[in-house]
């Protein structure tokens, strides 16, 4: 297991949102925010464990939200081998007149098992701490609305981990079409008991 430095963190994440605060430009505020996303997840691949060819490899994507391209918990370490197969099939704008994942350009699967591993990760790692992993309501809200929730449904812990349980949860629509053809109708909050998502789907 990788020791974090928690001081090292604690620094690079400060330098980040200084940055950001200050206005500088969005090419400084990225190197800064790969610099502290590399160094948090142990300078190796998240999912496989490769420590050559690293990027900072950014979640949710920057044309669904641009506000959301500092967030910390917005970023994970890949591989080259690992980030080019998250850019396979569809690596350009979506159409967002289309509903979502139409041209599979949200990459709502992706997004969900990337948010669950870096949460185990952090897990593993002793290294569940809020301000290291966050993600801005913005992202929380947009998960919400694409898969089909108010923005005032609740959904339990960090943001971290709300985002994995949003996308792992079933989409409102053919929850409800599925519910109501077997005669059944829970309203229009998730249903309540959450699985380990993590555990059972990757």
């Amino acid at each position: 297991m990788i020791e974090p430095d928690i001081q090292l963190l604690d620094s690079k994440l400060s330098e980040l949102q200084k940055a950001v605060s200050a206005g500088r430009s969005r090419s400084y505020c990225l190197s800064k925010w790969s610099e502290f996303v590399r160094s948090r997840d142990g300078q190796r691949c998240v999912d496989c464990y490769e420590t050559n060819g690293l990027s900072a490899h950014h979640v949710f994507r920057k044309v669904l939200a641009s506000s959301a391209q500092f967030d910390p918990g917005n970023g994970i370490t890949l591989c080259r081998r690992c980030h080019k197969d998250c850019h396979k099939v569809f690596n350009r704008r979506p159409n967002l007149s289309l509903p979502v994942d139409a041209e599979g350009g949200e990459k709502l699967q992706v997004m969900e098992r990337l948010y669950c591993i870096l949460y185990q990760d952090s897990v593993e790692r002793d290294l569940d701490y809020e301000p290291f992993y966050s993600l801005s309501a913005i992202v929380i809200l947009t998960l919400k609305k694409m898969q089909g929730y108010s923005v005032d449904s609740y959904f339990p812990g960090s943001s971290l981990q709300q985002a994995f349980t949003i996308l792992a949860t079933c989409e409102r629509q053919p929850r409800d079409a599925l519910l109501a053809a077997n005669g059944f109708s829970v309203g229009a909050e998730p249903i309540r008991d959450y699985p380990e998502f993590c555990a059972l789907t990757w």
